[in-house]
C-alpha cells in the first residue's frame, strides 16, 4: 500500500499543473522544467516528473527528454472532441435524470436560472460561468448514470475553460439562457422526451462556440 500522503502530493501537483495550463495562466508554447515547477510549489522533483507524464498523456504537454517539456494547450482538436463527446452524453443523462431529480434540485436549478439573468445585466462574465456550470451539473449528477457522470466530470475544467470565452459574447450568452429556461421547463414537466430533444439542440450550439473559443485563445 502507498503512503496516503505521498498520493496526495502527487496528485495535487497534477491537479495544479493542469489547471494553470487549462486556464492559460500557463500559455501553449511556454516551456516548463522539472526544476522550476518543483521550487514554486515546494516539493520534490519526482511529482512533477509524474505529473508531467500524465499531462503528456492528455496531450496537454510535449516533453523533450533531458531538455525541457513544452505547453500545447488546448487545441482545436480537442475541443471539436471534447464537444462530441458531450453532445452524445449528456442529452442521454439529461433524460435519465428527468424523472429523478428532486423538487428541491428542480427549485435549485430555477434559482440557478434566476442568478444567470442577474450576471448577466451585470455582465458578470466570472458568476455565468459558474452558474452555468451548476445548471448541467446538477442535471448530470441528477441522473444516477455514475460511469457518465465521471467520464463528463474529468472533462470539467476542459469545459469550464471553453465557457469562460464565449460567455464574453452577449448574444452567446442570451441564447445559452434561453436554453436553459426552456429544458428547466421541460424537466419540471418531467417530460424526458423534449428534455433529451431541447438538450441535443442546446449542445449543437457548442460548435457554433468553438470558432470563438479558438479565437480567443489566439489573441490571449
Amino acid at each position: 500500500m502507498k503512503r496516503i500522503e505521498n498520493l496526495s502530493i502527487r496528485e495535487t501537483v497534477f491537479q495544479q499543473i493542469r489547471q494553470a495550463i487549462l486556464m492559460q495562466d500557463i500559455q501553449p508554447g511556454e516551456k516548463l522544467t522539472e526544476a522550476e515547477i518543483a521550487e514554486q510549489l515546494g516539493v520534490s522533483r519526482t511529482p512533477v516528473r509524474e505529473a508531467l507524464h500524465k499531462l503528456e498523456q492528455e496531450n496537454l504537454v510535449e516533453i523533450h527528454p533531458r531538455r525541457h517539456c513544452k505547453v500545447i494547450g488546448i487545441t482545436p482538436s480537442a475541443i471539436r472532441e471534447i464537444n462530441m463527446i458531450r453532445a452524445q452524453l449528456e442529452p442521454t443523462a439529461a433524460r435519465h435524470a428527468t424523472t429523478r431529480l428532486s423538487d428541491h434540485e428542480l427549485n435549485y436549478i430555477g434559482g440557478l436560472l434566476e442568478k444567470s439573468r442577474r450576471h448577466s445585466d451585470e455582465a458578470d462574465i466570472k458568476g455565468l460561468v459558474e452558474i452555468h456550470d451548476q445548471f448541467h451539473q446538477t442535471i448530470v449528477q441528477g441522473s444516477n448514470l455514475p460511469r457518465i457522470t465521471t467520464i463528463l466530470e474529468n472533462m470539467h475544467e476542459y469545459i469550464v475553460s471553453f465557457r469562460t470565452s464565449y460567455m464574453s459574447r452577449q448574444e452567446l450568452v442570451q441564447r445559452s439562457i434561453e436554453e436553459h429556461e426552456a429544458i428547466y421547463l421541460a424537466l419540471k414537466n418531467r417530460d424526458e422526451d423534449l428534455v433529451e430533444e431541447l438538450f441535443k439542440k442546446h449542445l449543437e450550439g457548442i460548435f457554433e462556440y468553438e470558432d470563438v473559443v479558438i479565437e480567443s485563445n489566439l489573441t490571449n
